[in-house]
């Protein structure tokens, strides 16, 4: 059934993959004569034979910091032995010490619970992903750094220790996080079990931060994968917030204090698209919080998972079929620069203030342009969308938001999301060499970072371009 293993790295993404999953309970509703797709790629059925029913839970493996999963125990959506309140006299030879208060279940979450129409959803009320998570996951979905504590205040930069002295905030750290005490227990735990429950893997989705140590963290932890998994499919999914490379202004302004977020931004960029077939920079729209921005970018995420898991298997296409598509083969150039649905681009790229020489005047150049039609059944001609039979033209259902995606973003179940690659990624690539030529003077990775960024940049280059060497080496 060429199942789909999502890998969920950093409370954003929890988010994200939350929304994402919330869809995918929602099929489950759906009468046999209106199912759109094939649940088992990505929900794990337990059939149980005395009383005859499926029980479901996503295929998915979730990293997030201490107390990060909210009131969510790892065993069920109830109170566990994660959290020693209330009930310390049950230990009576162990010394039993509160580390944080207690996190109590969500309004949402009782309302589930009693069968009761649930409260409306806000920024308020969703803090945490399990808020409204409506599947339950299985004990080896839940991974959690031992050492570092979710902050509500400040909830993608995890606190080590509790303490506010120290944050989960550079590639560094969290690189040496995983390699140094994650690496064995994770691949032969938790994924080795998670595998275990798919007869034929096709792929994995890694969903993740770029700018914090949440980057780093994911980018040893997908090195090791590809090792493990080499000729398995994975897409990346990266999320990017606000820098000055968005306007000119900014750029003008630029300093050394954004060294830390934008050295982070280009490792973890660079190291996730080397193991990666596909890559998406997806864009975290500034003041929203992660529950928005999940529900902003899921129509995103859920569009390419549709596509590779409908039942229509005449339009059913692979992993591979829409790396192809995207990058003609050509895997030098597997960064998605456009991700555009109507005049919305989720694409961080798209954002970038076009380098000093490139070829802005006839527009950027565009290597290759795919698209993913979302209609409804009785909307849809499947002999046209049949007899499309490009690569670049794909069908499939239209988008069934959950009712926990905020309501301004629910809308327009009926799109085409285009993925192009263009020489737009080219803008991306140099100024970041410029930025590591001028600002990372004793990095002991400097020579090989320019040289990859260099190539990354060659390769999204099409036609004749000026010698634009600053000379910045000599400043």
């Amino acid at each position: 059934m060429h199942e789909i293993i999502t890998i969920s790295v950093s409370q954003r993404a929890n988010h994200l993959t939350t929304q994402f999953f919330n869809i995918q309970e929602y099929y489950l509703k759906l009468s046999k004569e209106e199912q759109v797709n094939e649940s088992s790629i990505f929900l794990n059925p337990t059939i149980d034979k005395s009383s005859k029913t499926v029980s479901y839970t996503p295929r998915a493996l979730l990293w997030d910091a201490r107390t990060g999963n909210g009131s969510l125990g790892t065993y069920q959506y109830s109170e566990t032995r994660d959290y020693h309140f209330g009930n310390e006299g049950e230990f009576k030879d162990e010394t039993v010490i509160k580390t944080h208060p207690k996190i109590p279940k969500s309004e949402y979450q009782d309302a589930l619970d009693a069968g009761i129409p649930p409260p409306a959803l806000s920024k308020d009320n969703t803090k945490y992903w399990s808020d409204y998570s409506k599947l339950i996951y299985g004990p080896s979905s839940f991974n959690i750094l031992k050492d570092w504590y979710h902050d509500v205040a400040n909830p993608n930069q995890p606190d080590f220790q509790n303490l506010g002295e120290r944050r989960f905030d550079r590639y560094s750290i969290g690189y040496d996080e995983f390699t140094e005490n994650y690496l064995q227990n994770f691949f032969d735990g938790n994924l080795h079990t998670e595998l275990e429950k798919c007869d034929t893997l096709q792929g994995l989705n890694l969903v993740t931060d770029v700018e914090s140590g949440w980057g780093g963290f994911s980018s040893a932890l997908l090195l090791e994968l590809k090792n493990e998994l080499p000729k398995k499919t994975v897409f990346s999914w990266g999320f990017n917030e606000k820098d000055p490379f968005i306007d000119e202004p900014s750029i003008k302004r630029l300093g050394k204090k954004w060294l830390p977020i934008i050295s982070n931004k280009i490792r973890s960029t660079i190291n996730i698209m080397q193991e990666s077939d596909l890559y998406f920079p997806l864009y975290a729209s500034p003041g929203l919080s992660n529950w928005e921005t999940a529900g902003e970018t899921c129509r995103i995420l859920d569009s390419i998972n549709a596509t590779v898991s409908q039942n229509n298997l005449a339009q059913r296409k692979t992993m591979d079929y829409i790396t192809t598509a995207v990058t003609l083969g050509d895997l030098s150039r597997n960064m998605v620069t456009g991700i555009v649905i109507g005049n919305n681009d989720y694409s961080f790229c798209s954002r970038m203030v076009p380098f000093k020489n490139s070829h802005t005047h006839n527009g950027h150049y565009t290597f290759s342009s795919s698209f993913i039609h979302r209609e409804n059944r009785e909307h849809r001609d499947d002999n046209i969308s049949n007899s499309r039979g490009k690569p670049s033209e794909m069908s499939t259902h239209r988008y069934f938001p959950s009712d926990t995606i905020p309501p301004e973003f629910s809308n327009d179940c009926e799109f085409s999301l285009q993925l192009t690659s263009s020489e737009k990624s080219r803008d991306v690539f140099k100024h970041w060499n410029e930025f590591v030529m001028r600002y990372f003077k004793n990095d002991n990775d400097r020579e090989e970072l320019k040289n990859e960024l260099s190539d990354y940049a060659s390769a999204y280059e099409s036609g004749w371009y000026e010698d634009e060497d600053s000379g910045d080496d000599d400043m």
